[in-house]
C-alpha cells in the first residue's frame, strides 16, 4: 500500500466503510484499519478480517456516526447516497473517492489486466462534494508510484484486482505472465496513477433521520 490510502483515511487506524468489493478494502484491512465492505452485489466472503454486508448505498442499515471514513471507489452522485455517506460518518470523517489507473506502457499490463479484467475508474471530480452541500471543499492529491511484485504478491494483487465478473480459476495464467515477464529482473515492476478526492462532512447540514435497523452481516454458511 502506497501514500494515496494513507491520505484518503489520515494517519490512524480508522473503522472504515467500503463501497463495493475492491482490493483496496483488503489493502486497508492488512494495514489495521476495521473495514467493513457494503454493496448490493455482495455475494462472497473473500477474506476473513474484513464485514461484508449486502445493501444499497441509499440506505446503509448502520447507526449513524459509525465509521471514521466512507470510500467511494465508483462514487454515486445521487444526493441520497450522499446523503447516507454523510449520516453514517464521525464528524469530522471523510467520504473519499479515487481512480487509479495502471501504465499501459509496461509490456506486462495489458497482459494483467486481460487476465484480470478491468478495474479501472473515471477520474472524480471534486464538485461532487460541494454541490451537496454535505461537506467542505474537497481537496485532490495525485499519486504516482512504482510497485514491485514477486510471484506470491502478484498473485495476491491478481486476486484482489479482479473483477467480479472474472473467475478465480482464470487467476491461473499469471503463473505464465509471471514466467514470461520476470525472468530478467526475478519481479514485476508497475507503476500506478492514482487521482484522490476527499471531504470533510459537515454533519450540521445534514437532515435528522432516524437510524435503520442493525446491518446483518453476510454470511456464506
Amino acid at each position: 500500500m502506497g501514500s494515496a490510502p494513507k491520505w484518503l483515511v489520515g494517519d490512524r487506524l480508522s473503522t472504515i466503510l467500503h463501497i463495493g468489493d475492491g482490493p483496496l478494502a483488503y489493502g486497508l484491512s492488512e494495514q489495521g484499519h476495521d473495514v467493513t465492505i457494503v454493496g448490493d452485489d455482495v455475494s462472497q466472503v473473500r477474506n476473513d478480517e474484513v464485514a461484508y454486508v449486502r445493501a444499497h448505498p441509499e440506505w446503509l442499515p448502520f447507526t449513524s456516526n459509525s465509521f471514521d471514513a466512507v470510500i467511494a471507489p465508483q462514487l454515486n452522485t445521487s444526493p441520497s447516497v450522499l446523503a447516507q455517506y454523510a449520516r453514517v460518518l464521525v464528524p469530522p470523517g471523510y467520504p473519499s473517492t479515487m481512480s487509479r489507473h495502471h501504465d499501459d506502457a509496461l509490456p506486462c499490463v495489458p497482459t494483467l489486466r486481460a487476465i484480470t479484467g478491468d478495474t479501472s475508474s473515471a477520474t472524480p471530480s471534486p464538485d461532487v462534494f460541494m454541490a451537496s452541500g454535505l461537506f467542505e471543499d474537497a481537496e485532490t492529491r495525485e499519486f504516482n508510484e512504482w510497485q514491485d511484485l514477486d510471484l506470491p504478491t502478484l498473485m495476491q494483487f491478481a486476486e484482489q484486482t479482479r473483477a467480479p465478473d472474472v473467475p478465480l480459476d482464470r487467476l491461473a495464467s499469471v503463473h505464465h505472465l509471471w514466467q514470461e515477464y520476470s525472468q530478467a529482473s526475478g519481479s514485476l515492476r508497475l507503476r500506478h496513477e492514482t487521482t484522490c478526492v476527499r471531504a470533510k462532512v459537515v454533519k450540521s447540514a445534514l437532515a435528522s433521520e432516524p437510524d435503520p435497523p442493525d446491518a446483518i452481516l453476510l454470511s456464506l454458511e
